[in-house]
């Protein structure tokens, strides 16, 4: 029985003029998945202009197959992490960037953090200094600018770029707290996600879309009725990780809804329909 050809005598075939061609070795390659990546990305880092680019495309194809598959995954597991969610949208979005390391950096703001917080800080004092190392040195912000562009969803891009959507510059906090041993968690304020830092005395919300701006229930309350949303005891309730993806994931259908993308935004809004 003959065997299928080898992700390396494959690759090169992308640079065939021939369209037909090129489909077939597209196909082929796409249904090796994994097993393509190396001879892919050799080839996306070559020397051949037009084999480097659609190299590229197919390393993107892939990863965007990964990432949803991941986030089926996700989906089923109301204990999911956010992080791994988060970081699979990226795959979907082709926004995942193998160069940057997202973890060493949420690693060394964790690290900043810890060293400005002392050892029995409170809630005030840790809100104080993510504030501190997150807004003010890092210069995390919301995105005033074009609000709605799907990749203000992306952690990798809040990241690079220090923009981001509520959520997503929520979720960066929670992360970084987390690494640096708060209790943090997402407040599923409608409109607009809440970060809360639970002490052992005490608690604090701040507010990473405004660039960390510490609020007190009452603010919170205010803004609720700016909202025209009565207030309740539920806003205050800490979500899941599993339900900021779920919220996550309807975000970036949105986005993609308004930049004309209805095609992929069914496809995101799918994997919520059969979680």
């Amino acid at each position: 029985m003959p065997q299928p050809p080898s992700p390396e005598t494959l690759v090169p075939l992308l640079g065939d003029s021939s369209a037909t061609s090129r489909r077939t070795v597209k196909a082929a390659l796409l249904e090796l998945g994994a097993a393509a990546i190396p001879a892919l990305r050799r080839a996306a880092d070559g020397p051949e202009p037009v084999l480097r680019a659609r190299a590229r495309q197919v390393l993107i194809e892939l990863r965007r197959r990964r990432g949803l598959d991941q986030l089926r995954e996700l989906l089923l597991d109301p204990g999911a992490s956010l992080e791994p969610g988060l970081l699979a949208i990226d795959e979907v979005l082709g926004a995942a960037d193998p160069a940057l390391d997202i973890a060493s950096t949420l690693d060394a703001w964790a690290a900043a953090t810890r060293d400005r917080m002392g050892p029995s800080a409170t809630a005030e004092e840790a809100g104080a200094a993510l504030q501190q190392v997150l807004a003010g040195e890092a210069g995390l912000m919301g995105a005033s600018n074009d609000f709605h562009n799907a990749l203000h969803v992306s952690l990798t891009r809040a990241v690079e770029d220090r923009r981001g959507l509520p959520l997503t510059l929520c979720a960066i906090y929670a992360l970084v707290g987390r690494r640096a041993g708060l209790d943090v968690a997402l407040l599923p304020f409608p409109a607009q996600v809440l970060l809360l830092i639970r002490g052992e005395s005490s608690q604090q919300i701040l507010d990473p879309f405004g660039g960390g701006t510490q609020l007190t229930e009452a603010a919170c309350v205010r803004r609720l009725n700016r909202l025209g949303v009565a207030p309740s005891p539920r806003w205050f309730e800490p979500a899941t990780d599993a339900e900021m993806l779920t919220r996550q994931l309807r975000n970036l259908a949105a986005a993609l809804r308004r930049h004309g993308r209805d095609r992929d935004a069914i496809e995101v809004m799918a994997l919520l329909e059969h979680a």
